[in-house]
């Protein structure tokens, strides 16, 4: 069971089943599919299901294309709505959701504080370690040089 999942996760990673949101200048927006004809012509016995998006709104159209790659007038399309700032759903409990620019919406989700803090606290440890160790090595080693010292009458210059 464990492994068909797995072999059907690799597969879809494999595979293409490509989706994109393109929104309207009018409202609302087409939601593409692009599958690969290899996933059509081999009858799988698996559903393969696309969600469309939260912030994908007012979905006017569903276009599945069966192709190897996007047709150049529809890749176009998704390119110039990559490059569009896309609004930001958040929903209250008053409304059902509003919609804001991604300047407006800078909450702490969207920086990732703890992250950044875990991970300047655990590179501080590890230089604090290394260099405890550097002063344990250099006072070891200092003592090893006195015991030599000590028990050599000439110093190091013995043969």
């Amino acid at each position: 069971m464990l492994l068909k999942f797995f072999a059907l996760t690799a597969a879809m990673l494999a595979t293409g089943i490509e989706t994109a949101y393109v929104p309207s200048d009018e409202g609302g927006g087409e939601y593409l599919v692009r599958v690969e004809p290899d996933l059509v012509t081999n009858r799988s016995p698996y559903t393969f299901t696309s969600d469309v998006p939260a912030d994908a709104r007012d979905v006017r159209r569903v276009c599945i294309y069966v192709a190897d790659r996007w047709p150049a007038a529809v890749e176009r399309s998704v390119i110039e709505a990559a490059a569009r700032p896309r609004p930001v759903v958040a929903a209250t409990a008053t409304t059902d959701a509003t919609v804001s620019t991604p300047a407006e919406a800078g909450s702490a989700e969207d920086r990732p504080w703890s992250l950044l803090i875990g991970t300047l606290v655990a590179l501080f440890l590890s230089l604090g370690g290394n260099a405890y160790l550097g002063m344990l090595l250099g006072g070891m080693r200092s003592r090893y040089f006195a015991l030599v010292r000590e028990r050599l009458p000439g110093g190091f210059s013995q043969a």
